[in-house]
């Protein structure tokens, strides 16, 4: 009896687990769980690192810039990402902007991460050697500035404008005044102070100064404001001036102008040839007269006279006799 009671347990025991494993079957339509799948954003900016990666090995630095700005925007705090970019930067020729990027990458990178790229402070010191600061005053806020023919911003500039170094056009436009301009060489590794002042145009005149022959040195109003090659340009007030152009070789050449308010004035000096002062009439008449004069005064010196008489009779000179022991 016992065992069939033992045996009865066993049995129910057996039906309520295998119940249990019943009920926790999933269904057969319903499919195993799996890894969660990665965020659509990563996939994204990770197959956007590999295009730009592959940029680079052929070369393509635009694409591959294209491609790590994108993959920025998705993951902003990538600091290795910031390398990449000043590396494409570099590649491009943009300087600033490389340096710009690196500095960033050494600021959010970890010890390890700046230990992959390797020469690091060599890369520093080579595009800060060609980077130059520039600090821009004008007396007008808002006016464009153009470096190179390109617009780098509005002023005031902040104190940190960074540009390439070397020879470079700075334009500043404003509407309403006009258009001023330098020709400047910004120093490596140093910082450039410059102030250009704009004109109203309700106050002032362009003038443009051409020579006949070209590079004379030209002044307005005693004030040398630049050699013909092929002009030289001022803004000045509006009113009467005095232009004149200097060059050696030629006389010097004079002329008035008046200049309207808000006009624009292109003015042409001719230059006439200087004459040597032994081809003027008045050099050769002159010498003509001292030559004549000293021969005349050669010949009397040189020429022999016979003796002449004196004052004396001859035999009768006297002296008194002096008689010395």
């Amino acid at each position: 009896m016992a065992r069939h009671l033992f045996l009865d347990l066993a049995l129910r025991i057996f039906c309520l687990t295998l119940s249990s494993a019943t009920f926790a079957k999933p269904p057969k339509d319903e499919a195993p769980p799996t890894a969660p799948a990665p965020a659509p954003d990563a996939a994204r900016g990770q197959r956007l690192q590999d295009q730009g990666d592959r940029a680079m090995l052929d070369m393509r630095y635009v694409d591959a810039l294209s491609f790590y700005e994108q993959v920025r925007a998705l993951e902003p705090n990538d600091a290795g990402l910031d390398y990449s970019i000043a590396r494409a930067h570099q590649m491009l020729g943009e300087f600033p902007e490389a340096l710009t990027a690196l500095e960033r990458f050494e600021q959010r990178a970890s010890v390890e991460e700046k230990a992959t790229v390797g020469r690091l402070q060599d890369l520093f010191t080579d595009l800060r050697s060609r980077v130059s600061g520039l600090h821009l005053r004008s007396s007008q806020a808002g006016a464009r500035v153009l470096v190179r023919d390109r617009v780098i911003g509005m002023t005031p500039l902040p104190s940190s404008t960074r540009l390439g170094a070397g020879a470079a056009t700075i334009q500043v436009e404003l509407d309403g005044f006009f258009p001023t301009k330098r020709d400047v060489v910004l120093p490596a590794g140093g910082v450039l102070e410059l102030e250009l002042e704009l004109h109203a145009r309700s106050r002032s005149a362009m003038l443009s100064v051409q020579t006949k022959p070209p590079g004379a040195t030209v002044l307005v109003d005693g004030q040398r404001i630049g050699t013909t090659s092929p002009s030289a340009e001022i803004v000045v007030g509006a009113g009467s001036h005095q232009l004149t152009a200097l060059r050696e070789g030629y006389e010097t050449a004079s002329s008035p102008v008046v200049l309207r308010a808000g006009s624009t004035r292109t003015v042409t000096l001719s230059l006439e040839r200087s004459v040597p002062i032994s081809h003027r009439w008045w050099f050769w008449s002159g010498l003509g007269v001292a030559v004549a004069g000293g021969v005349a005064l050669g010949v009397a010196l040189l020429t022999e006279h016979p003796p002449g008489n004196g004052s004396l009779s001859p035999g009768q000179t006297r002296a008194p006799l002096e008689i010395r022991f």
